[in-house]
């Protein structure tokens, strides 16, 4: 029985952190003013790796909707121009001298559609990893208890119904955000 409630609080814990996750990308899909998170998962080769841009840049906020990169060494200008171009629909870079300046967008039906597609695949990778992880739990519980399986297998259903239902109440508020002129 001890072990069976390590497994249930190890399964709440993961789903947490997870969530958490969920949030935090989410979070870098920003709409009204620019945020210098949004480059988080900007990365470019560089020297034979993947670098982050703001482990070789200096990154600021010149207004609402304006960040300013300048790279620490001029020759990475064009390979951060190129990475940008291809990895974002709601920003536009410009090569200005011996900085990239970032411009928001202002956003179309278009952007906004390809954002809710954008936030559709995160909640369907999220809902993918918790039935992993349900599979997982269960695979355990299944290794444990014979006698009372049936009410155990209810109740991590029930703790993921739970988190299935406050991510989509997040999901909804992003989406409605996106939406909202």
């Amino acid at each position: 029985m001890k072990e069976l409630l390590i497994l249930i609080n190890g399964l709440k814990s993961e789903i947490k952190n997870k969530i958490l996750g969920f949030k935090q990308k989410l979070f870098k899909i920003r709409i009204g003013k620019i945020n210098e998170s949004i480059l988080d998962d900007v990365t470019i080769d560089l020297y034979g790796k993947k670098v982050h841009i703001k482990t070789i840049s200096n990154i600021s906020i010149l207004d609402a909707r304006t960040l300013l990169i300048t790279p620490w060494e001029e020759k990475n200008i064009n390979i951060i121009y190129k990475a940008l171009l291809k990895n974002s629909i709601i920003y536009t870079p410009y090569k200005t001298g011996k900085v990239l300046k970032l411009k928001m967008a202002k956003l179309t039906e278009e952007t906004r559609k390809e954002l809710i597609k954008k936030i559709n695949f995160l909640l369907e990778r999220f809902k993918i990893n918790l039935r992993k992880l349900r599979k997982k739990t269960l695979k355990k519980i299944n290794s444990l208890e014979k006698d009372c399986l049936k009410q155990n297998k209810i109740e991590i259903q029930n703790i993921i119904n739970d988190c299935i239902n406050y991510i989509k109440i997040i999901y909804n508020r992003k989406k409605k955000e996106i939406l909202t002129i």
